[in-house]
């Protein structure tokens, strides 16, 4: 049987024509979770290069989130078919088109090339693997492009920094329409005193209340505005990404908490603020993902370490701990 030409040819970021319509592959260097935009569609936003340096901007409208790409970090790598060339301030932009779809994978060299996609029927032969892992060689050995990830764990946090955390959800409980806390846990136990927020049982999704041993280790965190709506769609049980978190000391109350509640001293408070700056969001992480099979390791060794010995100093492995979403609102 003769063999079947590719079904697809991809142009390189420096030969972009405007108003052609093409297929793209190129490595995320910067990128926002899809928004809510004023009609019924969902809007995401990223800039990709290639080995030709070029650096493009992308907007992607689509009513349904599956057909977003699935990005997770920079460096991840993206294949769009059926973007259309635009251009803006002379340079190139793309946007989607009638007909388009898109492939995510991880940008990490020597992980499966397997595609994030909700598709089940795509096209992807040898040349596809080989684009993705000659783009994986080439952005590994690229100092200009941005780091790969801000992400740290909650044992490596410092005050007054923004960064990116993965972790488990274990609770959630709304505290205000603008507010929503989120409980989670990374398997490492923060070494700062961090901010306690009490709610009332009826309103929590999840357990109410953990050992005192887990307590130790929770980091309330406080998550507002627009990621009111997307924590709304969180399950407990779910494992996270969430970008641009900010970590607040404080000296005094935090708005919203109740009257009969201590003024907490010198603690440390997590904060998701409104907005998609920075790519500020959170993701839903695949139970299949590296990270999370190496957070699900983490967690597990934390929880034995906690039933047998107790509470892990914080440079070990610890257990659960908590986002709180009490924001104070002049910091947005």
């Amino acid at each position: 049987s003769s063999l079947i030409p590719a079904e697809y040819s991809y142009v390189h970021l420096d030969q972009l024509k405007d108003k052609s319509v093409v297929n793209v592959y190129g490595v995320v260097t910067f990128f926002k979770q899809p928004f809510k935009t004023r009609g019924t569609d969902y809007c995401s936003t990223l800039k990709i290069t290639d080995q030709s340096n070029q650096k493009v901007g992308c907007t992607i409208f689509c009513g349904n989130l599956e057909d977003h790409p699935k990005i997770f970090e920079i460096g991840d790598i993206v294949r769009m078919h059926r973007v259309k060339v635009g251009l803006y301030n002379n340079s190139p932009t793309l946007v989607n088109t009638s007909g388009f779809s898109v492939l995510t994978f991880s940008g990490t060299v020597g992980a499966a090339v397997e595609p994030r996609t909700r598709s089940k029927t795509f096209h992807f032969d040898e040349d596809d693997r080989r684009t993705v892992e000659e783009l994986r060689s080439w952005a590994a050995s690229h100092s200009q492009l941005p780091p790969s990830s801000t992400a740290v764990t909650l044992a490596a946090v410092q005050p007054n920094t923004y960064f990116d955390l993965t972790c488990q959800l274990l609770a959630k409980a709304p505290i205000e329409s603008s507010c929503t806390l989120l409980r989670v846990w990374d398997g490492t136990r923060c070494p700062q005193t961090l901010l306690k927020v009490i709610v009332e049982p009826n309103v929590t999704e999840g357990p109410a209340s953990f050992s005192k041993k887990k307590e130790g280790v929770i980091a309330n965190v406080l998550v507002y505005d627009n990621h009111v709506e997307t924590s709304r769609q969180l399950q407990p049980g779910a494992f996270l990404r969430i970008y641009n978190l900010r970590a607040i000391p404080g000296s005094s109350k935090e708005p919203g908490l109740t009257n009969s509640q201590p003024v907490e001293v010198d603690h440390l408070a997590f904060h998701l603020h409104g907005g998609t700056s920075y790519g500020r969001g959170i993701r839903i992480l695949p139970e299949d993902s590296p990270d999370v099979q190496e957070l699900k390791r983490y967690v597990s060794q934390t929880q034995v370490y906690i039933d047998e010995r107790g509470l892990p100093a914080p440079q070990q492995p610890v257990i659960i701990f908590y986002y709180s979403c009490l924001l104070v609102k002049h910091l947005h």
